[in-house]
This record gives structure tokens, sequence and C-alpha cells, in this order.
């Protein structure tokens, strides 16, 4: 069996998502490619994000309704595509083809064990978002990490560049990524390629 990819599939794309999901089941498929899909939060977590605003959560509570959130998108993302749904990302999990994972119970199980290895160590926060968590599982599992968004990647000063370090992007203030996953991309050593999933 081939290599891991783990895709994290943009909320943005939410119109176009499950197509793409199909063609990358064909392609693994084929391939005998194990691809993993980390879904976004989308307009699912946007519902978290103004009720939040509106109603004064705390940012606890609203980190662990947005990772329900990734959850919902997950559900749209596999219905009607032939994707697996896998709430774990041991070996015997992740089969040839595409699997969708849902990500609450494997971070509420990782966050008990907080301070070990096997700790997640993603803090609860907005700035903390599904980028990170795709990240955190593509590291785990030293797997090939792709964002998929509705952007063609990271502009500097209005251009589309090719190739940039991590702590290039922490000063560069908003990108298409969240704030934290370029300091997880410096702690776990691991590259993202960001792509159009257009």
């Amino acid at each position: 069996m081939n290599r891991l990819i783990v895709i994290k599939i943009g909320g943005s794309l939410i119109k176009s998502a499950r197509e793409l999901v199909r063609v990358l089941h064909r392609y693994a498929s084929d391939k005998e490619e194990r691809i993993l899909i980390v879904p976004g939060g989308g307009v699912f977590a946007d519902t978290v994000r103004t009720a939040s605003d509106t109603y004064g959560i705390s940012d606890e509570a609203a980190h662990w309704m947005a990772v329900l959130a990734m959850d919902q998108y997950g559900h749209y993302l596999a219905d009607g595509t032939e994707a697996s749904l896998v709430t774990d990302i041991g070996e015997e999990s992740i089969r040839a083809g595409v699997s969708v994972l849902l990500v609450y119970d494997l971070l509420k199980r990782s966050d008990s064990v907080e301070g070990s290895e096997d700790g997640s160590g993603i803090e609860h926060t907005w700035n903390a978002t599904s980028d990170t968590i795709a990240g955190w599982v593509a590291s785990r599992l030293g797997a090939v990490f792709i964002k998929a968004t509705d952007v063609d990647g990271v502009l500097r000063d209005g251009a589309l560049v090719s190739e940039i370090t991590a702590r290039e992007l922490l000063g560069m203030g908003e990108t298409c990524v969240d704030p934290v996953l370029p300091r997880l991309l410096i702690s776990r050593s691991l590259d993202c390629r960001v792509v159009n999933g257009r």
C-alpha cells in the first residue's frame, strides 16, 4: 500500500466538495492510495462563531462546538461519495480509498492525555482552526499534508508565492491558513501544500 495523504477540505469548498471527494476516491482506488480527509468547519463553524459572538460563549466551549461542526461537515462530505467515515487514526482504520475523519472523539481522547506525547497541545481559541487540527493529524501519521481551499495559495504583496517558510508565514499577518498552523509546522517539522480545491 502506498503513502498516506491527509487533505484538509475547507468549508469554503462546500458547493463542490463532494465532487472533489468523489474524484479523490476514484484516484485513490485506482492508485491504491490512502487519503484521509480532515473536514473544515465551514458554515457549521460559522454558526458557532455567530452564536459565540451573540451569546458570549467561552473559548473552551466554542472550541468544542466548532470541532463538532467539523464532524457535521465530515458527514456532509461523506454523504453519497463512497468515502468511509472514521473516528480513529490507527493504521487499521485508514484503508485504500478515501476516509473522512470525524475529529471530535479523537481530540477529546488526545486532550485527556495533554502534556504527554499523544496530547494534541492545540489551543482552544479561534486562532487554532481545522487547519491546525489537520496539520496535527498529518504529523501524527507522518503523512503528506495538503490544504484544499478556495484560493490558489499564499499571497505576499498581492503575488502568489510558490514556496514560503512557516517562519515567514508567522510574520505575515492574515493569510489563507490559520494563525497557529505555522507554529505547528515549525514544531513538527511538517510541510503543507496549499491548493485550490476548485
